[in-house]
């Protein structure tokens, strides 16, 4: 896992609003590799699905990329036409979406979804093919022709899953994509994408709210907070040797999982994020920092190397 298959380097995203800009992206800088699982973890407005849109070149209004490089398999995506764009999609770069049941078309049956994919981008594949990809991801072939709604939560999100992996692509993008599942059919699902990563070679970015579960499956895991990134690195070191406070913050918000670990209570981060409209001068973590000092509000971070592919945006790492 040396080869960067996404490039991402000095990437900003805004919303122009009646107001002025607001900075939902600032001077982003990270890489997915072949064959690894990267975890994006961060509270709710801290990016990450913004990051995933600006990816694929789906950004709502008024959103704008303003500054930055996205290379995908030695291609820049900013520079992409949109006949390329559509080739890219789903064939080269897939997603596994929150909400299943949303995704799905109600009135069609499941194979036919998937026929549908492999008739929009040339490929070949039927229902024989849509069996196969079903069986895969543990869902009976026989099932092809049935309905969204005569399958249970978990199936339905498998269907996605087998609809990301249809036309074979080299990076995977799961978002949230087990938030409406009980927390067995959850842990069923992430094992099973990552016996699925293992055997056909593909990469994943994940991103999710729940850092107990990304630190489960992922190999590398991307911390963001109000729109920067703040830590990233192996998951062993950053489970072990976190040295942004948020990240700290983070990893004690919830208890320990796994048999042999130390009991503790969860303790949550004080305050709430901060807006992007207006916010804090320095770093943007430092009101709710309980290590915070004076420079902190003074002068921004600078991401700081700490060990192989372990970096932090912290003053206190500088």
């Amino acid at each position: 896992m040396t080869e960067s298959l996404l490039t991402i380097r000095d990437f900003c995203v805004d919303y122009v609003t009646d107001e002025g800009r607001v900075r939902a992206i600032d001077d982003v800088s990270l890489d997915v590799k072949r064959g690894e699982i990267l975890g994006i973890a961060g509270e709710s407005g801290s990016g990450k699905t913004t990051l995933v849109q600006a990816l694929l070149r789906i950004l709502p209004p008024p959103a704008v990329i303003s500054r930055g490089e996205i290379m995908f398999e030695g291609k820049d995506i900013l520079a992409l036409e949109e006949e390329e764009l559509r080739a890219m999609r789903w064939g080269r770069i897939s997603m596994v979406f929150q909400s299943a049941m949303d995704s799905l078309n109600p009135v069609v049956t499941i194979g036919e979804q998937i026929e549908d994919t492999f008739r929009a981008h040339n490929a070949k594949g039927g229902r024989d093919r849509a069996a196969e990809l079903l069986d895969m991801v543990g869902i009976p072939g026989d099932r092809v022709d049935s309905y969204a709604h005569q399958l249970s939560g978990g199936m339905r999100q498998r269907v996605g899953i087998a609809l990301a992996l249809a036309l074979e692509p080299s990076l995977v993008i799961l978002d949230e994509p087990t938030t409406a599942l009980d927390v067995i059919v959850e842990r069923e699902i992430l094992q099973e994408v990552r016996q699925l990563q293992r055997k056909l070679g593909f990469s994943v970015l994940f991103i999710t709210h729940d850092l107990a579960r990304m630190l489960q499956v992922s190999d590398r895991v991307a911390i963001f907070y109000a729109a920067r990134l703040a830590e990233i690195g192996p998951t062993n070191e950053l489970r072990s040797n976190a040295r942004h406070p948020y990240t700290r913050g983070l990893l004690k918000a919830f208890p320990p999982i796994g048999s042999g670990t130390e009991a503790r209570d969860a303790h949550s981060i004080p305050g709430s994020p901060p807006s992007l409209r207006n916010p804090p001068t320095g770093c943007r973590f430092h009101p709710r920092c309980d290590q915070a000092r004076p420079e902190c509000a003074a002068r921004e971070p600078h991401q700081t190397t700490l060990s192989e592919g372990h970096k932090a945006d912290c003053i206190l790492t500088d």
